[in-house]
């Protein structure tokens, strides 16, 4: 499939999600004054879990943060100091995540890592750190299960919120973290630890002939029937690169329209 003709197809795909998914609110990404909030949302498709992993530090222990970040000491913060911080969190977040999809444990590879600093002053205080990662089904489509533990301990926790939001084609069969059974699969947890350290979310969907499959580098399970698979973009670009670049656009214009509503 020529590329261009690939990008379009990608955008009506998750034009699709954006108009189908439902409308209950999405979770209340905020800042602290004296805490560090962490916001976590799974949205299942045919064929993987899109892995949505945000922390935000508060105004105090950020300004303290970005002393740290600033390792030239020239009073601004750099992209590459910035994305320094970042890569090292990423990697230390996914080294604490346990996911086990369709009863096999899967390693946690983020595809995005964004590190949004508001100002590059050092002088300032909140920031957030965005990550993204794939979770491959054992299989497109069907019923599937999706259990996730995450053992990062965030300095001065505040907030967690838990979210899982469904994807046109895709049904929620369970969801549940320790005790808390929210039918509108909305969790919150006070504090460090808790129960998505200790029992975890349990996750079990069915993904329904509808749903979106999109065979590529990150994902290799073979499309069902019928389905082409997209070819590799610019040489290393590939197919999930620009579907998770469209996703991430679709979800923030989503949250922006809410916001105005």
């Amino acid at each position: 499939m020529p590329a261009m003709r690939l990008v379009f197809a990608l955008a009506v795909t998750v034009a699709v999600i954006a108009a189908g998914t439902a409308t209950r609110a999405g979770a209340h990404v905020a800042p602290s004054v004296d805490g560090n909030n962490r916001y976590l949302k799974l949205t299942p498709l045919g064929d993987r879990v899109r892995l949505a992993y945000t922390v935000f530090y508060g105004e105090v222990p950020g300004a303290i943060l970005r002393k740290t970040i600033d390792t030239d000491h020239d009073g601004t913060i750099d992209d590459a100091e910035s994305q320094a911080f970042g890569a090292a969190l990423a990697a230390e977040i996914a080294a604490a995540l346990e996911v086990t999809v369709d009863g096999a444990r899967q390693p946690v590879a983020w595809s995005q890592v964004v590190v949004g600093m508001g100002t590059p002053e050092v002088a300032a205080g909140t920031f957030s750190v965005d990550l993204v990662a794939w979770l491959c089904l054992a299989a497109p489509r069907g019923p599937h299960q999706v259990r996730l533990h995450d053992r990062f301990r965030l300095a001065q926790g505040g907030e967690t919120e838990v979210k899982v939001e469904d994807s046109p084609g895709v049904t929620i069969d369970h969801a549940r973290m320790g005790a808390d059974d929210d039918l509108g699969y909305d969790y919150k947890i006070i504090g460090p630890g808790g129960p998505l350290e200790d029992d975890g979310l349990d996750l079990q969907f069915t993904a329904g002939a509808t749903s979106v499959v999109t065979a590529d580098a990150v994902c290799r399970g073979a499309a069902p029937r019928g389905m082409r698979s997209p070819a590799v973009l610019a040489g290393t670009t590939t197919a999930a690169a620009v579907l998770a670049g469209i996703v991430t656009l679709v979800m923030r214009r989503r949250r922006q329209r809410r916001r105005r509503s």
